[in-house]
């Protein structure tokens, strides 16, 4: 008996629907389009019942019949079996079927997609099988006895299909278990894999935020990063730390490559959200959208994640989540940006267990006297640690504000030769400490007040304190009035240069 045919889910309360996965249900369809021996991978955990969508349930009817008459299954013959039995309008008509199939992914994970779908199967049926239970108990006239046996009948449906859900295991043979292997794949190649959970980490200031946006920015926009091939697709940034800023360093980044923002597959969660309990909310968010992403940023770790640090399992448990949310449903790659320790600068702060249940490290460090940062590949599962890549900051003016202060953001850009290095170590050199007399130029406009280009200033220096911040601007300052590229005149900064 099926419990949920007989109770309105959707009237058990109105601000939830039932729990469902309309992108789960249409990657096990679509990878059973490819590979039509995938059926036997999920056969055990789902029939057409565990759909929520009445199109998906004809959908795998049909696919199924197709596949077990010996026949091969795919979307014209799909179609065309739909068709002869008059339901080709009801399942959404061809057009619905190449949209599955055209966002199809990876037979390899098929299962994970299928134990998703039984998942909210199984939620349905025991909001069902308690919606059931409480008409029960209300049954005054009925003798007590028979509407315990009845609500413990249901009660125990649901437990064994959650038992039947959670302690399945995957039972593959060698063939299969090679396929599996052959499969990796890349969401910048030999760098970022796909369906994986990653880390970026650095210390404050290594500019390890401006280099996690250039690999998301790359990758929407479908361009080489590192020159390493991506494949163009969405990505999800969760901006934990303010979603403001991030506008700002887009739009240079944009700027700075003449490229355009608009119409870019890219979305951002502009909020810190506890991800361990709420990362689910994102995904209903892009399931909402049609968004399938093949890169979720999430910027940082401390303020995602609600537990202790240092506790293994809490840690262990936080990146399982995100495998299971984000990684595992669309086979993206998960990218957590975080710090190190006050001390140990060489690994990322808090539990050994993030190293250990990670696909992939990167750490970023940066030679204090220079806007350059190095990114090293610390480990990677599926292949060999990557040779070191280096990273310079430059400043792009932004225009000005309404009050006529100028806007400016630092852009990431990795340079791709040690000639390229050499230069920007000799132009940083050239230009002052850390670059910042040539940062500080960047800054001027003349006529702007001191206070305004001091505050520019400060928002650039990354990871120092006050009195660190002070001493940067005076020195950078300094080297400018002496080089006679500006003066200060009661507050007003002169631009020297203009009159050149």
């Amino acid at each position: 008996m099926q419990v949920m045919d007989d109770i309105d889910l959707g009237a058990l309360d109105d601000e939830r629907q039932p729990p469902h996965s309309t992108e789960a249900e249409q990657c096990v369809l679509g990878a059973l389009w490819i590979d039509n021996r995938a059926l036997a991978l999920v056969s055990d955990l789902i029939d057409s019942t565990s759909l929520w969508h009445d199109q998906h349930r004809l959908l795998w009817d049909a696919t199924v019949g197709i596949i077990q008459s010996g026949q091969p299954a795919d979307q014209l013959t799909v179609h065309a079996r739909l068709v002869s039995l008059g339901l080709a309008d009801r399942a959404g008509g061809l057009k619905y079927i190449n949209e599955i199939s055209q966002g199809a992914l990876s037979p390899r994970n098929v299962r994970r997609y299928a134990e998703l779908v039984a998942e909210r199967y199984a939620e349905r049926e025991l909001i069902a099988a308690c919606a059931e239970a409480v008409k029960a108990a209300w049954q005054t006239g009925a003798p007590l006895d028979g509407r315990l046996d009845r609500i413990n009948a249901l009660l125990s449906r649901a437990e064994g299909l959650r038992k039947g859900v959670s302690l399945r295991v995957p039972f593959v043979d060698l063939a299969q278990l090679r396929e599996t292997a052959a499969a990796v794949r890349w969401t910048v190649k030999h760098v970022l894999p796909a369906a994986s959970v990653g880390m970026l980490f650095g210390g404050s200031g290594t500019f390890k935020s401006f280099i996690a946006l250039d690999a998301a920015l790359h990758v929407a926009h479908g361009l080489p990063w590192m020159g390493r091939i991506t494949k163009q697709a969405p990505v999800i940034y969760v901006a934990a730390e303010g979603g403001a800023g991030l506008w700002s360093r887009i739009d240079a980044w944009h700027r700075a490559r003449g490229l355009k923002w608009q119409g870019l597959p890219f979305r951002v969660v502009p909020a810190a959200i506890n991800l361990a309990e709420d990362a689910w909310r994102i995904v209903d968010a892009a399931q909402s959208t049609g968004i399938s992403p093949a890169m979720v940023i999430v910027d940082t770790l401390s303020q995602t994640y609600a537990g202790e640090e240092n506790s293994a399992n809490e840690m262990a448990a936080y990146l399982r989540e995100l495998g299971a949310r984000f990684r595992d449903l669309w086979a993206c790659t998960v990218l957590l940006v975080h710090h190190t320790g006050h001390q140990a600068t060489e690994r990322p702060r808090g539990s050994s267990a993030i190293r250990s249940n990670i696909d992939f490290l990167l750490g970023v460090f940066r030679d204090e006297k220079e806007m350059l940062a190095t990114v090293t590949s610390v480990k990677q599962k599926d292949g060999e640690l990557m040779s070191d890549a280096t990273f310079s900051l430059s400043v792009q003016d932004l225009g000005c504000d309404d009050d006529g202060d100028k806007i400016t953001s630092l852009v990431a850009r990795h340079l791709s030769t040690a000639e390229e290095v050499e230069q920007a170590r000799l132009t940083e050199q050239a230009a002052g400490r850390g670059g910042r007399n040539m940062a500080l130029m960047g800054l001027v406009s003349n006529g702007m007040e001191e206070r305004n280009l001091r505050k520019a200033f400060y928002e650039l220096l990354e990871g120092l304190d006050a009195e660190a911040k002070k001493k940067a601007y005076y020195r950078a300052k300094q080297a400018a009035v002496d080089a006679k590229y500006l003066d200060i005149a009661q507050g007003i900064v002169i631009d020297l240069r203009a009159g050149a």
